[in-house]
């Protein structure tokens, strides 16, 4: 007989990113069994070379239902300087990128910018993670159990699964099938990297705001942005700084080649130099020995009501709706998606149906995904053409839920 939902559910959760940790904190503190992998190992969960940071802003409100009081009150050291104060920035400011001017503040909720790595170590705290678990495959069995396979062949069997693996997701995959599970690439290039820059420059990078700043150049069309990764101390030249730099595909010329480093930093410091100050002074200072990785902005447009297997197997956070990054929701919807889900089982404990759970989730998850991957390609596309600027949401909604 089909196993049936009850109080022994135990949820299987793929992916150790703030979203699966959030959910495996959610599901501890309300003593619902778990377990969770992530495909990374545990040294290389700590030193991946390509750590950034996140702005969190009305996602803060989800977390208090799922964290243990101890770790909500210490969110700060999650923060890329945990000395930030509460009202540290109303928003986001954005500058005319060829003159200097602040053009606008994109407007939001008691923003903060978070490290990724910090946030994980923090939401991981008496979690037992199970690392170098790369999942290859999923499905539901006759016996109504979900049935996990992994690439060192580990066959794990839980009651559900949900899927919080990212943008890429193995699980999307599993529920809906490869074709389906593929993402849209956008005609928009970017390079996004850590770096440290001497004392007064670094003090002038953080004079545009304390979090965070945007420039758009008017000709180019690229959108350029700086924001505190770490803070550790007093020392400006220890600042860890993120740079964003993101171009249209068709402002390259034809025959332009960015596959070698030097081709990207050419680039990079080619467009940095029609800047002006301090984004001039950042192209000027990158040592050509810094990795620059390239990246194509990327949504799922395939988005649709998927089969949930009866609720046994869904989607959280990035697996559900990866976005384009401009306009900072990623994180504030996957903390919302992790409270939601985490509910969803509570009551399944309490005696509703798994399915009719899961399908309440599955519904608010697809609409509030699916509205802010068309909101935020709309804000990917327009802050890269000058004319359609101030028509892009973040000069109508800010940082604000699309719903708003």
């Amino acid at each position: 007989m089909p196993r049936t939902a009850s109080k022994n559910l135990h949820v299987l959760i793929v992916g150790a990113g703030t979203s699966g940790l959030l959910i495996a904190q959610g599901l501890k503190k309300a003593s619902i069994p778990f377990t969770i992998f992530e495909h990374e190992s545990s040294s290389t969960y700590q030193s991946r070379p390509r750590e950034w940071g996140m702005t969190l802003h009305w996602g803060s409100s989800h977390l208090a239902s799922c964290l243990p009081p101890h770790l909500l009150a210490r969110l700060n050291e999650a923060y890329a300087d945990p000395t930030q104060s509460a009202d540290a920035t109303t928003g986001l400011p954005v500058f005319n990128g060829e003159t200097g001017e602040q053009i606008m503040e994109m407007g939001a909720q008691g923003p903060c910018r978070v490290s990724r790595r910090k946030m994980r170590n923090l939401f991981s705290e008496g979690i037992n993670v199970r690392y170098g678990m790369e999942m290859v495959g999923a499905e539901v069995r006759g016996d109504g159990r979900v049935e996990v396979v992994f690439g060192d062949g580990t066959r794990v069997l839980g009651d559900v699964l949900v899927g919080c693996d990212g943008a890429k997701s193995k699980v999307r995959e599993s529920v809906v099938g490869v074709e389906d599970a593929g993402l849209t690439d956008v005609p928009i290039s970017m390079f996004n990297f850590p770096y440290k820059f001497e004392a007064g420059l670094a003090v002038r990078v953080r004079g545009l705001n304390p979090l965070f700043s945007m420039s758009i150049h008017p000709e180019s069309g690229t959108m350029f942005w700086l924001s505190i990764q770490d803070i550790l101390g007093d020392d400006p030249a220890t600042w860890t700084f993120q740079i964003l730099l993101t171009f249209p595909d068709a402002t390259l010329p034809p025959s332009t080649d960015l596959s070698t480093q030097a081709a990207r930093h050419a680039l990079f410091q080619s467009r940095a130099a029609t800047y002006a100050e301090p984004w001039r002074s950042v192209g000027l200072a990158l040592s050509p020995s810094t990795p620059i990785p390239l990246d194509r902005a990327s949504y799922w447009s395939r988005a649709a009501a998927w089969d949930n297997r009866s609720g046994r197997m869904t989607l959280c956070g990035d697996a559900a709706h990866p976005l384009t990054p401009h306009r900072g929701q990623g994180l504030n919807l996957a903390l919302q998606d992790a409270e939601a889900y985490v509910a969803a089982m509570k009551s399944v404990v309490d005696g509703k149906g798994l399915k009719e759970a899961v399908d309440g989730y599955d519904k608010m998850v697809l609409e509030r995904g699916v509205r802010e991957m068309g909101v935020s390609l709309k804000q990917t596309l327009d802050i890269h053409d000058w004319g359609t600027v101030m028509e892009s949401p973040m000069a109508k909604l800010g940082m604000r839920r699309a719903e708003e």
